[in-house]
């Protein structure tokens, strides 16, 4: 139970699963990816193991627009500062 008293918003991110979707916490400039996105020794990276790599990808890129300091995902560390600028830099190569 997450008993943050922080309004969230629901963003549909299919590619990793067609129904996946990460949490917005737009306030606090946090965003819980879920599996769309992972990190690896500190750096995002595109989630593993995608049902539509193409709609994954489109999806990173969307996630990469938000307005985010921090960035929570379902393997590996949290980003907890600079997540916009850091998941952007991912996008542009994807």
């Amino acid at each position: 139970m997450l008993e943050w008293d922080q309004p969230a918003v629901i963003v549909a991110i299919p590619g990793h699963t067609p129904g996946s979707v990460s949490l917005l916490f737009s306030r606090a400039r946090t965003l819980i990816a879920g599996h769309a996105i992972a990190s690896h020794e500190g750096e995002p990276m595109l989630g593993v193991f995608n049902s539509d790599p193409d709609q994954a990808r489109q999806s990173f890129r969307a996630l990469a627009e938000l307005d985010i300091d921090v960035a929570c995902f379902g393997h590996g560390e949290p980003l907890l500062d600079n997540a916009r600028e850091r998941l952007a830099g991912v996008a542009a190569r994807l």
